[in-house]
């Protein structure tokens, strides 16, 4: 009986073989071979058949000659229309700009916490001439921030990866109210036993500790810990927030605040880490979008005024009531003679609270030609905290450019030091 049913599943895989030869002529995907990468323009990473969630940074090059600037662009995957060859819906941004090029690292990050979970279509825009035009595609990527029940089940892990602000606490409670007696006790004997690792670690002092992408609470959540749990220390951050670096349970790493842990150990000789770039404002769900208006006529040829590499600081960090100077190169990378203009300085809290804004001037540059300007500017506020420096070149447009998005830069952020605030 047995020799007779798998004759008829024999049987029935070859009779399958015609149709499967037939749909592979003609997929709905075409993942793209790692071999056929353009060297100068690809996403190496996320891969296609790819699931991500909460933030993830686009990895990949964008080096092509005359770059002006480079993003991600990204829409649902919707099998049904690819099928009956209907218009292409529309993309929409998942990274901000950026001016310089990229070779093999970050091209941005997209923050995947709004969408609803589902395929998407990645394509990266490179602009080196009037408009940006897409260069490389990765397609399909699954967003899963709500994983079904039974995989959460299945991973238990999993769960803390997306847990709210307020689920700390919950969590907590839940676990008191289900607890037992004989389990509490369990508890306290484990309680008692010093963790087993190589180096220092953090022992979480507040009912409910959330684990983060980056160094402050602007960052996504990727996880929490209890009161009393622990965790190894893998570096601190390197913008001196005194935020920890260190690896959750389930292998993920993330920042941690230093005044709701103990830190246990020689901490002196942890690798500084560098936080991500804050993330971009959340992007709304997709829906269709009104016809925008025409675009205003860009002139081809003229003059193009960029800031050329980053500012210097000087000192970095600054001190509070103290002043510091900002040096940054303006060139013309246009086709014309610019007239001169005015580079505006902005020093701000990282949610744009407390601004210190200055300005200074620059002169008129020939095609190709740079100049270094320098302005001084005294922070007054919100010392110990977080601090931006943001630059806008020709920022009231006295120079008509053929490209009027790369004029911005800006400055390693610091904290602000108390001095005799």
């Amino acid at each position: 009986m047995r020799f007779r049913l798998l004759i008829c599943t024999l049987a029935a895989i070859l009779l399958l073989v015609p149709t499967v030869g037939a749909q592979d002529s003609d997929p709905l995907i075409e993942p793209v071979d790692a071999d056929m990468m353009d060297p100068l323009a690809n996403i190496s990473f996320p891969p296609p058949v790819y699931v991500v969630r909460d933030s993830v940074d686009i990895r990949g090059t964008a080096n092509l000659p005359g770059l002006r600037n480079l993003y991600i662009e990204f829409r649902e995957l919707d099998l049904g229309a690819m099928a009956m060859e209907d218009e292409e819906s529309q993309w929409f941004p998942a990274t901000l700009p950026r001016i310089a090029a990229v070779v093999d690292d970050v091209l941005g990050t997209w923050n995947t916490a709004s969408l609803p979970d589902g395929l998407y279509e990645l394509q990266l825009m490179i602009n080196t001439g009037d408009e940006a035009q897409p260069v490389a595609r990765v397609s399909p990527v699954r967003i899963e921030n709500n994983p079904p029940e039974f995989v959460i089940d299945m991973m238990p892990e999993a769960a803390s990866d997306a847990m709210p602000d307020e689920a700390a606490d919950d969590m907590a409670d839940e676990q008191a109210d289900d607890m037992t007696e004989e389990s509490a006790d369990d508890m306290e004997e484990e309680a008692d036993d010093t963790p087993q690792y190589d180096g220092p670690y953090i022992v979480v002092t507040v009912p409910g500790a959330n684990v983060r992408n980056g160094d402050s609470t602007a960052y996504p959540l990727i996880g929490a810990l209890l009161e009393g749990n622990t965790a190894p220390i893998k570096g601190v951050s390197s913008w001196n927030t005194g935020w920890w670096f260190i690896e959750l349970p389930n292998g993920r790493s993330g920042f941690i605040a230093p005044f709701i842990v103990d830190a246990i150990g020689d901490t002196s000789n942890v690798p500084a880490i560098q936080p991500p770039p804050l993330p971009p404002t959340p992007i709304p769900t997709a829906v269709p979008q009104p016809a925008a208006p025409p675009a205003p006529v860009v002139p081809t040829t003229g003059p193009n005024l960029i800031i050329e590499g980053g500012p210097v600081v000087n000192p970095h960090p600054a001190t509070c009531n103290q002043t510091y100077t900002v040096s940054v190169r303006v060139k013309n990378i246009g086709t014309a003679r610019s007239g001169g203009g005015l580079i505006e300085v902005v020093d701000s809290r990282h949610d744009g609270v407390g601004r210190e804004v200055t300005e200074t001037a620059f002169r008129q540059l020939d095609p190709g030609q740079s100049v270094v300007a320098e302005a001084r500017i005294t922070p007054k506020v919100y010392h110990g905290e977080l601090h931006h420096i943001n630059l806008h070149v020709d920022y009231k447009n006295q120079v008509t450019e053929t490209n009027e998005n790369d004029n911005r830069s800006a400055a390693a952020p610091y904290i602000l030091n108390k001095g005799n605030c």
